[in-house]
């Protein structure tokens, strides 16, 4: 929420919204006045907006967010337009070969001026009791990335579609492994 208000965004698509958790928050804040949750599952749909309660808004709260089924892996001009765009905890879900896609629709074709991106820290999962050394978060992760490795994709991918990127941590940041949660802010550089 914060790289958003910083950004000065007033209109966000989620790209994999799920249950649709931020589009809740951002709904609460009037300053989004235009909010595109997007996911690939028609089922986190149907969550995203039981979980809403679009049926109990008020016409302009529900004018203000519309949800759609969509991947980020495919060019879709219902993605263009908006001042940012959000990968919260998505990227980690697509296989490494199919990331190019997902640069290219979001950086390429999309190409919000603010994209603020979060993935697990796979240092910090050697803090997490049960959880095996090589393992993954969660049964539908990929990959994980390390800081390095996060750090080296999102410069590959600034340069080659005119972003900066700023970086840092989400939870508590331990001294030697890093927050459990990475956080990459890309700002589309004046043209």
């Amino acid at each position: 929420m914060a790289a958003l208000r910083e950004a000065g965004a007033t209109s966000v698509v989620d790209l994999g919204c799920g249950e649709g958790r931020l589009l809740a928050v951002l709904l609460e804040d009037v300053r989004f006045a235009r909010l595109l949750g997007v996911d690939v599952s028609a089922g986190e749909l149907a969550r995203a907006e039981r979980h809403l309660a679009l049926d109990r808004r008020g016409d302009s709260q529900r004018e203000r967010v519309q949800l759609v089924q969509g991947s980020v892996l495919y060019r879709d001009a219902r993605l263009a337009g908006f001042d940012a765009a959000v990968l919260m905890e998505v990227v980690e879900h697509v296989d490494l070969e199919r990331l190019p896609a997902l640069v290219s629709t979001v950086f390429g074709a999309a190409r919000p001026a603010t994209v603020v991106l979060t993935t697990p820290n796979a240092e910090h999962n050697a803090r997490y009791p049960g959880l095996a050394p090589g393992r993954l978060r969660h049964r539908d992760h990929r990959f994980e990335w390390t800081r390095e490795q996060l750090r080296a994709w999102a410069a590959e991918v600034g340069e080659a579609h005119g972003y900066d990127v700023a970086h840092a941590g989400v939870g508590e940041d331990d001294p030697d492994l890093g927050p459990p949660t990475q956080l990459a802010v890309f700002t589309r550089r004046a043209a």
